[in-house]
């Protein structure tokens, strides 16, 4: 009895200790991997604040990909991001804030939003993104490149040829097949079509009748692996993208059906199809491939390299 009483206090013991110990190991490497006083030469400004770009990207990262992801190409990911920014800089070597397509999250939104052990783990995963890939950029003969990039494709991506009518050499059809795997692949949004109707109205300010919208509305042109380029709502014709955004659908891959007197609209994969897929730079992570290579892959004829230390 007195053993088993033993026994029993020392779990409780380890129960209350080892989630103490992990955090304060969390929060010592978190102490490591500072980004202070860091100086790249290039500033994100927001009002009277200036941030380093590689300070701007450990804010911008955790909303442009999942911290659960894989080290690897959430790496991929910051690589990206540091392209796209410093290209939209010019030769300025400043930008600001507002005329950059992503949202910054202040430590404390993360913190308040994650809570402290869970912060402490993506914080450690963000800096060590950011610090491994320090100063490294995609180009393409010695210039930045239009990183596109997207969450998840159709088990292939889109070629710039097919989908701007313009030849950017590193953005062709890359399989990825995994993704068809993703539990998040298809997606369905059923809507009214006085919904859609009001809608239309709202964006275009041109009104469509339920009955006509029953009788015609439909996909136009479509890439080969279904992109909607194009939707009528018969008289208009509307883009696909515009379409897509305007209804909060998952991606400009979607196809329509009658359903019980409404629209259901049916979308495959995430995002514009464009450049990595979030999803399979991951599976290629397990796979044991680097940052690099994914980069490499996803971006053809590309080269990494470094603008500084």
């Amino acid at each position: 009895m007195r053993y088993k009483m033993i026994y029993i206090l020392f779990l409780i013991f380890l129960l209350i200790t080892i989630p103490y110990v992990i955090t304060v190991f969390l929060r010592r490497q978190d102490a490591n991997t500072q980004f202070e006083n860091y100086d790249s030469g290039y500033q994100v400004i927001s009002g009277n604040k200036k941030d380093d770009l590689e300070t701007c990207l450990l804010k911008i990262l955790p909303g442009q990909i999942s911290m659960d992801q894989e080290e690897e190409a959430v790496k991929a990911q910051a690589v990206i991001l540091r392209t796209d920014i410093i290209r939209r800089m010019g030769n300025k070597k400043q930008i600001s804030k507002q005329k950059l397509p992503y949202t910054t999250y202040e430590d404390s939104q993360y913190r308040k939003e994650l809570g402290n052990r869970a912060y402490q783990t993506m914080n450690q995963k963000r800096k060590k993104a950011v610090s491994e890939t320090t100063g490294k950029v995609i180009t393409y003969k010695n210039k930045l490149i239009e990183p596109y990039f997207h969450a998840l494709s159709v088990g292939m991506t889109l070629d710039s040829r097919e989908w701007f009518g313009k030849d950017l050499p590193y953005i062709r059809e890359k399989e990825s097949l995994s993704d068809i795997e993703a539990k998040d692949y298809m997606s369905v949004k059923v809507l009214s079509y006085e919904k859609i109707s009001s809608t239309i109205k709202a964006k275009t300010n041109k009104e469509i009748t339920k009955e006509r919208l029953e009788k015609n509305l439909r996909t136009g042109r479509t890439t080969k692996n279904g992109y909607v380029r194009q939707v009528y709502a018969d008289p208009l014709m509307i883009k696909g993208e515009d379409f897509a955004q305007w209804f909060h659908l998952a991606s400009n891959n979607f196809y329509f059906e009658q359903y019980k007197g409404q629209v259901r609209i049916v979308c495959l994969g995430k995002g514009n199809g464009l450049g990595m897929s979030q999803y399979g730079a991951g599976v290629m992570a397990k796979q044991g491939k680097n940052y690099k290579k994914i980069l490499k892959y996803y971006y053809p004829k590309t080269t990494i390299t470094n603008l500084y230390e």
